[in-house]
């Protein structure tokens, strides 16, 4: 379960809609925006079009607008502050691609409160794509889109380093972020003093400075930090907990019409391969590929 400490800005982002990659720079907040383009966004791959995306009624005409909670490894990449300088990530090459299929000429990203966004307090937003888990919770105050990716709990070590049993788990010297589920599930495992940090990005820092032998947190997200890392950490392996991943769904405000929408480009790009596909570009690796150790239930 994603539980970034958040930066409640209210800055945006505006792009002209092109077919290129999503390497391109976006816009300033003045441009002039552009038409949208006959073809989908190279983010879409070649994920046709579905009927029902003709439905969409987004809250600032010809605009996506679009919230999360930065930073975002490997899901919004180019700043963990500022989306304006976002330009790539898994989260943001599904927004351009909706963008494309909606047919809509601009896009706009604010960063908000993680808080605010599951407690369905934001306004004035389509979709908010956050790596937030399906809860039931949740689902009584926003409305939920199909899962579009599911983590377990990931395990982050240096490139050179690797385990692969729970007994080799139980030896390491881990680093986790305050108040997560992981602290729950490597006390599950015996492992009861780990060494703690508000900040994930500080649990990042003293994994590289070899003060802990790893970081466990979702494997979604240490993917992303593996990527962004150029070599050198690797997500060595996952443990699957009891009750099963976490599953990820784009938040809506509660009662939104555009769900129908948005679940259906999901399950285009889920047919078509692309979702799959933006997984190996983005966090490197699928995290069905990555070796699974059993925790045992209580």
């Amino acid at each position: 379960m994603r539980r970034f400490a958040a930066i409640g800005m209210a800055i945006t982002i505006v792009a002209g809609l092109s077919a290129c990659s999503s390497s391109s720079k976006p816009a300033s907040s003045n441009a002039t925006p552009t038409s949208a383009p006959a073809t989908l966004a190279a983010q879409c791959g070649s994920t046709p079009k579905p009927v029902a995306a003709a439905n969409f009624k987004p809250v600032k005409a010809g605009t996506l607008s679009v919230v999360t909670s930065l930073p975002g490894p490997g899901f919004w990449e180019g700043s963990d502050t500022d989306p304006t300088k976002v330009t790539a990530g898994y989260e943001y090459d599904i927004a351009k691609c909706m963008q494309s299929m909606f047919g809509l000429s601009k896009f706009n990203v604010r960063n908000v409160s993680f808080d605010a966004i599951v407690a369905g307090t934001v306004q004035n937003y389509d979709l908010a794509l956050s790596q937030v888990s399906i809860t039931p919770a949740r689902a009584k105050v926003v409305s939920f889109s199909t899962s579009y990716f599911e983590s377990q709990q990931g395990i982050l070590m240096k490139a050179d380093k690797s385990i692969g049993t729970l007994a080799e788990a139980k030896k390491l010297n881990w680093g986790v972020q305050t108040a997560t589920t992981a602290v729950d599930l490597l006390k599950n495992i015996g492992v009861t003093n780990p060494h703690s940090y508000v900040n994930l990005t500080d649990a990042y820092t003293a994994l590289e400075a070899g003060q802990v032998d790893a970081v466990l947190i979702d494997t979604a997200i240490n993917l992303g930090e593996a990527a962004r890392s150029k070599g050198k950490f690797h997500v060595v392996a996952q443990f699957n907990q009891p009750g099963g991943p976490d599953h990820y769904g784009a938040i809506l405000p509660k009662g939104s019409t555009n769900v129908a929408p948005v679940d259906a480009v999901f399950n285009a790009m889920n047919t078509s391969g692309q979702l799959k596909a933006l997984t190996t570009k983005d966090l490197t690796a699928d995290p069905g590929t990555i070796p699974v150790i059993q925790v045992p239930t209580s």
